[in-house]
Parts: structure tokens; sequence; C-alpha cells
């Protein structure tokens, strides 16, 4: 043994976006980043880079702007608004 703790290592939160910090602190850190979409978990979106990203799947035609999240694991990815609605859907 050297010491180390056992098991993963707990995520910084200092690194995580605001809407994931915020998700982290009202939903728990337990596995975080590793099993996302189970009931209780809170869903929140992120901003997508800016490089090469595919279609919405919504039907707008627009480019995949947002990715929908829990738990620090990627659910699904569309514009704004669908993943704004899918955010909402979730959390009720």
């Amino acid at each position: 043994m050297t010491g180390k703790p056992s098991g993963p290592a707990m995520p910084d939160l200092n690194a995580m976006s605001p809407a994931a910090r915020s998700a982290a602190m009202r939903g728990g850190m337990e596995g975080w980043g590793f099993v996302g979409g189970l009931p209780g978990q809170i869903c929140y979106q992120e901003q997508v880079d800016s490089k090469s990203r595919r279609r919405c799947n919504c039907g707008c035609g627009r480019r995949a702007t947002h990715r929908g999240m829990a738990n620090g694991v990627c659910l699904k990815m569309g514009c704004e608004l669908s993943v704004r609605r899918w955010v909402k859907a979730s959390n009720a």
C-alpha cells in the first residue's frame, strides 16, 4: 500500500462548469462521470465546443450546439431548444 485512497477519485468542483457544479451539489457526487440517466439524477445542459458538430435531430436542421448531461455523462446532443426541453422534462 502506498497510502493512496481506493476507489474512483473525487472530481474537482472548481474545474466543473457552473451548471455541472449546481447539479452535483443538488443531486450528489456518487458515480459522477461514470453512470448517468438514473432516476433522481439532476439533468443539465452544457454548450458544445465550436469544432465540427453534427445536425440536431429534432427537425430544425440547425447544428447541435448543446449537450444534455446527467451526473457528468453526456446523454443527448441537439440545438439549445431541444436540449432545454429535454432537461425540463427529465427534471420534472
